[in-house]
């Protein structure tokens, strides 16, 4: 009968390396609060101008796909939500940060 058992090999050290971390984060611009605030505030203002589109189109009777309109009108509010949501916690935790005493 063959043995299972593989036997535990030495761990090698971990090794860290706190600048080429920085640096990669900084190029790729990634993480950055205003960035990220910025891409979805232009991704709700294209939701948004989609959602109008098709309420125009659906006045005007040009639609033929009623699920799209409606599927487009929801991302639009949802996507308003999310910002209302961003914008009131971080101006909450601005306000918190603000009444700390140093």
């Amino acid at each position: 009968m063959a043995a299972f058992i593989v036997p535990i090999q030495a761990m090698k050290p971990m090794e860290f390396s706190n600048t080429d971390s920085t640096q990669k984060a900084a190029a790729s611009g990634a993480g950055s609060f205003g960035n990220m605030l910025t891409q979805a505030m232009q991704e709700y203002q294209t939701l948004s101008q989609t959602s109008a589109q098709d309420s125009t189109n659906l006045a005007l009777g040009n639609v033929d796909d009623l699920a799209s309109v409606q599927i487009n009108t929801m991302k639009a509010e949802s996507m308003l939500q999310t910002t209302v949501q961003l914008t009131s916690r971080a101006v909450n935790a601005y306000k918190e940060i603000m009444q700390m005493s140093v």
